[in-house]
């Protein structure tokens, strides 16, 4: 069998997260899901793999959207990112793009197309 693919989700909404634990579910998939951007930076500090995919909330308590991608980005984590935020006015879209993120679904996501999503950007 193939190695699944790592995914790390970011998102302070427990509905959220368990959906997403339903969609990556399986041998395919390893799933991570954390409520802050401050836990996913200590994760990805010591991950002795890199994830496939990151999935990221935009407005979260300690950290925006944007600020974790900025961080993530200045460690020099080059990896796919998707972000799923209910907040993707042009302006948030306009500086996800700038930080080399193309693919954004707005919430209430529709599962099927995110987990395309991240079989399309990891093939």
């Amino acid at each position: 069998m193939d190695t699944p693919l790592r995914i790390l989700a970011i998102d302070d909404e427990p509905s959220v997260t368990l959906s997403l634990r339903y969609v990556f579910s399986g041998p395919r998939y390893e799933m991570l899901c954390v409520e802050n951007g401050n836990l996913a930076l200590a994760k990805l500090d010591v991950a002795s793999d890199p994830y496939d995919v990151i999935i990221v909330d935009q407005k979260m308590p300690d950290l925006t959207g944007i600020e974790l991608v900025e961080a993530i980005r200045k460690r020099g984590i080059s990896g796919k990112i998707i972000v799923v935020s209910a907040y993707l006015s042009e302006e948030v879209r306009e500086a996800y793009e700038r930080l080399d993120v193309h693919v954004m679904f707005p919430k209430p996501f529709n599962i099927d197309q995110l987990r395309s999503a991240v079989d399309r950007i990891t093939a």
